[in-house]
């Protein structure tokens, strides 16, 4: 089966269309998956009660990033990337199959959607979007949401891991030395000026969006990466904190045509806490 490309990003008006088309016809709904990933990092409620049982879009089902982030103990790194089997399992049970299109959405600042984007490319699945504004555009465009839960048949969903995606401490170390990929990183200006890994480069996560939560254009989206002296035809590889926000400086890089965009998932977390002060540069603000 030929499958199609799909965009990094879906509009509100686009979900609402394909989600009607579901309403009327039972068989459409194994090719979409919308999935509420609402959750913060660091907060130790239960965010499936406390914001998926609050209101939902209609079919979402709830993805559990923390389930997938389990910190090992003395370990750098805050959220690790999950077993293959263990992945591989999860999204079965929630109906997710290889030819599912997938869009991935939250009620915050999009960042967990990010990471769900990249997590099923990690794991070989490139039919993954990201709703564009997430849950407030979908409410501010006038769409409704509700707290009904709905009863999917299990899919079959075959991993194919993808290692290029993915950088350890040990490969950015050396890339230091070789600067052969360049190094993004997408905290604020206040912790990139603070220290950063030698050579990266600051695009600041929020300076990707409008004030609604949307992306902005691609236009802006290339200006962005031009300031910051980003060379979209060389090799690149983002960062962040925790390996969050990262992820949307891959989906950004994604959407002016940079396919494969790694991602250092230790970021500045594990950088810090492993190397030596000459390894971390600081910038005057």
């Amino acid at each position: 089966m030929t499958i199609s490309k799909v965009s990094t990003l879906v509009s509100s008006s686009w979900l609402r269309h394909q989600i009607q088309s579901i309403s009327r016809s039972a068989n459409v709904s194994s090719h979409l998956r919308v999935l509420d990933t609402s959750w913060m990092p660091g907060d130790k409620s239960d965010s499936y009660r406390e914001y998926y049982q609050q209101g939902h879009i209609p079919t979402a089902l709830f993805f559990d990033l923390a389930k997938m982030s389990h910190a090992e103990k003395d370990s750098a790194i805050a959220f690790p990337i999950p077993d293959s089997n263990a992945f591989q399992d999860y999204v079965e049970d929630l109906g997710i199959s290889n030819h599912t299109h997938i869009v991935a959405y939250d009620r915050f600042n999009s960042r967990t959607s990010f990471r769900t984007w990249f997590l099923f490319r990690l794991f070989g699945h490139n039919q993954v979007s990201v709703l564009d504004g997430g849950l407030r555009k979908w409410i501010s465009d006038g769409n409704h949401i509700t707290t009904e839960e709905n009863d999917v048949e299990p899919g079959e969903f075959d991993v194919n891991f993808q290692p290029h995606l993915l950088k350890d401490y040990k490969t950015m170390v050396e890339n230091v030395k070789t600067n052969a990929a360049q190094v993004l990183d997408a905290r604020g200006a206040k912790g990139y000026h603070k220290g950063h890994i030698p050579g990266a480069k600051s695009i600041p996560y929020d300076s990707l969006f409008n004030e609604d939560g949307t992306m902005q254009t691609p236009v802006q989206l290339k200006k962005l990466f031009d300031d910051a002296g980003v060379d979209l035809t060389s090799e690149i590889t983002s960062s962040c904190l925790q390996g969050l926000t990262a992820c949307g400086l891959m989906a950004a890089a994604h959407i002016l045509g940079k396919e494969n965009v790694p991602l250092y998932n230790g970021s500045f977390a594990e950088w810090a806490a492993l190397s030596n002060p000459d390894m971390i540069s600081q910038t005057a603000s």
